[in-house]
């Protein structure tokens, strides 16, 4: 007697690999839509962010978010951009990927990954719209180079400024060099440091609300490094909340048409800042 190896019998034994939120592959029925950047060769102090985008898998398939519906969203994680040290390969990749899933009427979410891989996406989306772009990070990546390189995790945000194709803000800053500060004061259109987040929260919140009033779309990029959580590759101290973080996003809503959630590294801790990677997406996707 023939066994029929269909996909309902082959499913009686075999456990797929984890996928966020366990999502299957649906594309062609999907809303947002899922990847992963393991991809970390310019990262300068503690590597490890390659292996983010699995982690942040792992735990998201532990964890229950309240006000998520999982069972309702339409996600599909279609996998991991092909690994490849070449820092210009990887930024290649990233941007057909955001391309196609755009132009599909799509939004990404992005696991990485080091951060460099935000200013491909910019690039991709800035093809069909003019979002503002809010970046929570404690660092503001506005070097002009870096260890005799000019595109890595610490200067792509000086790059995408040098042809800026919509607003920015950044939030939660607080590790810069004086030279990052004034060329930000003159390029950003609305800078929240970490100590302005801490000592008056209401205001910095009111501040958000306005900046975003008057736009039409919003792509958010959170570097995990803004809440001072331990598994990172460049980590600071005294970070932005947890909460603090999500009332801003709350302000957002449903203008946000993409998000990438960066720099995590498990190697470093036992999985809370990949759990906080999961509640950060989650939340976005219970709001929009």
């Amino acid at each position: 007697m023939m066994f029929c190896m269909s996909r309902d019998f082959l499913e009686l034994y075999l456990k797929r690999v984890p996928t966020f939120f366990g999502a299957g592959d649906n594309y062609e029925d999907s809303e947002y839509v899922v990847f992963g950047v393991p991809f970390d060769s310019t990262v300068s102090f503690i590597p490890g962010c390659r292996f983010g985008p699995l982690a942040i898998r792992i735990f998201s398939e532990q964890i229950s978010i309240p006000e998520l519906n999982e069972n309702s969203l339409k996600i599909a994680d279609m996998g991991d951009v092909l690994q490849t040290l070449k820092v210009s390969v990887m930024l290649k990749r990233v941007k057909r990927i955001v391309e196609k899933i755009f132009s599909d009427g799509k939004k990404p979410i992005i696991l990485g990954g080091e951060h460099t891989l935000t200013l491909s996406s910019l690039e991709a989306l800035s093809k069909f719209t003019k979002p503002a772009i809010v970046i929570f990070d404690s660092h503001l990546d506005l070097l002009d180079e870096y260890l005799d390189s000019r595109i890595n995790h610490a200067t792509w945000l000086r790059r995408y400024l040098e042809k800026k194709k919509g607003v920015v803000a950044t939030i939660g800053y607080r590790d810069f060099t004086k030279e990052e500060l004034e060329y930000g004061k003159d390029k950003i259109d609305l800078m929240i440091s970490s100590e302005e987040i801490l000592d008056n929260p209401r205001n910095a919140v009111e501040k958000m609300r306005d900046f975003v009033e008057n736009v039409g779309s919003v792509y958010v990029s959170v570097d995990v490094d803004v809440l001072g959580a331990i598994g990172v590759s460049n980590p600071t101290l005294t970070g932005t909340t947890y909460k603090q973080i999500i009332n801003i996003l709350n302000i957002l809503k449903h203008k946000i048409i993409g998000i990438d959630v960066v720099e995590v590294n498990p190697l470093l801790d036992h999985g809370l800042t990949a759990v906080y990677a999961c509640y950060i997406i989650g939340h976005v996707l219970s709001r929009n």
